[in-house]
């Protein structure tokens, strides 16, 4: 039913908000039950209703405009604005991938010192990688996701 909404606006004042008016009138029910309904289907784990930030509307997550030519412009916003979700989360781990990398040059110049006071100091049992190879495969799973 209202994930076929077209786009309203909504305002902190309930006599201007748009939507409340068209839930309000598809529900035959009172403001106080519009704002209790509209805030239950916004929420994230819903999202029958979305925020277009470019129309700065509301609308239903299933719709799509009668005309062909601004169908097609809204589907392209919504493929453009998942580009730049993606382009968000690869720089991301891009960053995560230097502190790895930072992490394990740090780690590595640690393990030399030990090595050094252990030469002097002969261990008696050898010492495990300390997780050298948990890292490799961390920054080769970080390079096939960037790339």
């Amino acid at each position: 039913m209202f994930s076929e909404m077209p786009p309203k606006t909504h305002d902190v004042d309930t006599a201007k908000s748009e939507v409340l008016a068209y839930i309000c009138q598809e529900m035959s029910c009172d403001m106080a039950k519009a704002i209790r309904l509209f805030n239950s289907m916004r929420h994230p784990k819903c999202r029958v209703l979305v925020f277009d930030k470019i129309e700065r509307q509301w609308k239903g997550c299933s719709f799509r405009p009668s005309d062909a030519e601004t169908s097609e412009l809204s589907i392209l916003r919504e493929h453009r604005s998942l580009e730049r979700q993606v382009a968000a989360v690869r720089s991301e781990l891009r960053r995560l991938a230097k502190e790895v990398e930072a992490l394990t040059k740090s780690n590595k110049s640690k393990r030399k010192g030990k090595k050094t006071s252990e030469e002097e100091t002969p261990a008696e049992e050898p010492t495990a990688n300390d997780g050298e190879d948990d890292i490799d495969e961390m920054k080769k799973l970080l390079n096939e996701v960037i790339a």
